[in-house]
């Protein structure tokens, strides 16, 4: 089931937050993106619960986060599965990552959060837990 426009434009921009608050290093402002027991994988390793991503994030490169349209598909009036792409160019380097994302989303009283995210990366072989650099 599709989103209603209220609900795509609001988890449209929960992911516009999500870039932008990694590129402008506010990990606060990243952290409440997510429920308190959000679940996060990325590169062979899980990151439960707020302090978890917390750490993630301060420790993750900087960069710039150019992230695609989510694909939102409803499961529930409070529930959302969500596939997205991003592009990650590396601060001060010219690597560059593609990576793909799978989302589950739950409605809060204070708007869309990410409930759980599993980030692959595109490698030469498809799409791997880590990148091939």
């Amino acid at each position: 089931m599709l989103p209603s426009p209220a609900d795509h434009v609001a988890i449209s921009a929960l992911y516009a937050d999500y870039c932008l608050t990694m590129d402008l290093d506010d990990v606060e402002g990243w952290v409440a993106l997510f429920t308190p027991d959000a679940r996060y994988e990325v590169y062979g390793r899980v990151f439960e619960g707020h302090d978890k991503l917390r750490k993630m994030l301060t420790a993750a490169p900087r960069g710039t986060h150019l992230g695609g349209l989510p694909r939102i598909e409803m499961v529930g009036p409070d529930r959302a599965s969500v596939r997205r792409n991003l592009v990650f160019l590396i601060r001060g380097s010219d690597d560059i990552r593609s990576a793909f994302y799978t989302d589950d989303l739950v409605r809060t009283p204070d708007g869309w959060r990410i409930a759980a995210c599993r980030c692959q990366f595109e490698t030469a072989d498809g799409l791997s837990d880590r990148p091939d650099r």
